[in-house]
């Protein structure tokens, strides 16, 4: 293996001291544009993520929906006064009052 020689070290300070003084404003802006492209790259994933989450919050509001209109429609068939009446004289032997039987207060 060779040794460096003192222009080879003489050269690699050389290199440092430039980067330090002549070179600091690009090497600032380098590091820059590197969090800059990482902040893109960050926010896209996150932004891809949030997509994905409401498209399955979406999907689960229109089943929601689906069951609620389902629910609506149950409540109105077990409503009507056809089938409420005919449990009552089924289930319960209820029966409409005869004329003669009604009382009337005044």
């Amino acid at each position: 293996m060779k040794q460096p020689t003192e222009s080879s070290l003489n050269l690699a300070r050389l290199i440092g001291r430039d980067l330090v003084t002549v070179g600091l404003v690009p090497l600032i802006l380098s590091f820059i544009i590197l969090a800059s492209a990482l902040s893109v790259v960050y926010i896209t994933h996150d932004t891809r993520q949030q997509i994905v989450k409401q498209e399955q919050l979406l999907t689960e509001r229109e089943g929601y929906d689906v069951e609620w209109r389902n629910q609506i429609l149950e409540e109105n068939s077990l409503a009507e006064h056809s089938r409420i009446e005919r449990l009552a004289e089924t289930e319960l032997k209820m029966q409409r009052p005869s004329a003669d039987s009604e009382i009337v207060i005044q």
